[in-house]
């Protein structure tokens, strides 16, 4: 789902399907960064920084049953929606459209 303040949006490659196995994140760098997970076989992206305390959630972060778990205070969210699962955090993430698209697993970013 992409967050309604995009107006104008672009698609970034993440990287190849065979290089997000289930279970893992990744980084897209950028400004702000995204965080893109695999969750059985099915690919989200959020924004990576923790809403409650600005933490990497794809370098600290552990995605379990589709929520992600910020390292720094425990908040999660669920990857799908963006939605708060568990405080402290009571911001939800935004979210990012994603495409695969011959093998590769694309990002709908605003445009720069």
């Amino acid at each position: 789902m992409m967050t309604s303040q995009n107006t104008a949006s672009q698609l970034v490659r993440a990287c190849a399907v065979d290089e997000l196995p289930p279970g893992e994140i990744r980084q897209v760098p950028g400004n702000p960064p995204i965080a893109v997970y695999n969750v059985d076989g099915e690919f989200y992206a959020t924004a990576d920084l923790c809403t409650h305390g600005l933490s990497s959630l794809s370098e600290e972060g552990y995605l379990e049953n589709g929520e992600i778990e910020c390292g720094w205070h425990l908040a999660r969210f669920c990857v799908r929606s963006g939605a708060v699962k568990a405080p402290p955090a009571s911001i939800p993430l935004a979210t990012y459209e994603v495409s695969v698209i011959d093998g590769d697993v694309y990002v709908a970013t605003t445009a720069s």
